[in-house]
């Protein structure tokens, strides 16, 4: 299994339209997703509210509270509830080493998470494979980048006995490419933190996101010429986190699957 998180330490840059995108994307291709919403405001779980339910992912942090999942073909879902917001170490602690037991079997795991940093944030990082961060190219926005990076720091250290997370890069979101403050915000993010930490493509500001997530449906099945647009654009996206975050296909591995 192969565990993304989507996580950025300010809110409204868009971490719920990406996570849900890149679940309803994967179980298109027929894989098993085990989606997480440890954000107490529970956007992602309204949205996916017709998915099946696996539980609540509060539950994950506390023991004995949730049953092995079966994995099967589309999305899972461990949805918020209101006791996501008392998570605290104790939580944390447990929720980590029983991490694996609950999603054993699923292709892919994805966790939306909460905008600010605390034990929820800490413990997602501590069980992902790869980290994903969308941002706005606003001015206050930037200025969380360099916290995130030492939060990630913080929970290899900590968290991970020094195993890295496999960085995706942050993946510029809601940009505005008619304004010339993004641009240029954009172009400060490359000169500080260099191209490699950048994640290819963008995802813009169009109404075909925003009528996507109100009607609870990937932008790619609005009938609209916006959306048209949109589903193209985030669809190129998501591919390309599918193939980072997918290991290769070994000769060894195929004929172990015969």
């Amino acid at each position: 299994m192969q565990t993304i998180v989507i996580n950025n330490q300010k809110g409204g840059v868009g971490k719920t339209l990406l996570a849900v995108h890149i679940a309803w994307f994967l179980a298109e291709l027929r894989a098993s997703v085990l989606f997480i919403d440890l954000d107490g405001q529970g956007n992602s779980s309204t949205v996916l509210k017709d998915e099946r339910r696996g539980g609540y992912a509060a539950d994950l942090f506390e023991t004995g509270k949730l049953d092995p999942l079966t994995p099967e073909p589309g999305i899972t879902i461990l949805a918020s509830d209101g006791r996501l917001d008392a998570v605290e170490r104790p939580g944390a602690e447990i929720m980590i080493p029983q991490f694996a037991k609950i999603a054993e079997g699923f292709d892919y795991c994805v966790v939306d998470t909460p905008p600010a940093w605390g034990w929820r944030n800490f413990a997602a990082m501590a069980v992902c494979d790869h980290l994903l961060a969308p941002v706005e190219l606003k001015d206050f926005a930037i200025s969380g980048v360099g916290q995130l990076i030492q939060s990630m720091k913080q929970v290899q250290q900590m968290g991970r006995g020094g195993r890295a997370i496999n960085f995706l890069g942050l993946l510029a979101s809601r940009f505005n490419s008619h304004s010339r403050r993004e641009k240029e915000n954009l172009q400060t993010l490359l000169n500080e933190f260099g191209e490699k930490m950048m994640f290819p493509g963008v995802i813009t500001t169009r109404d075909g996101y925003e009528q996507a997530m109100s009607d609870a449906v990937p932008v790619w099945k609005i009938k609209t010429s916006g959306a048209t647009v949109a589903g193209a654009e985030i669809r190129k996206v998501l591919a390309t986190v599918r193939e980072r975050i997918t290991p290769p296909t070994t000769p060894q591995a195929e004929a172990g699957a015969v």
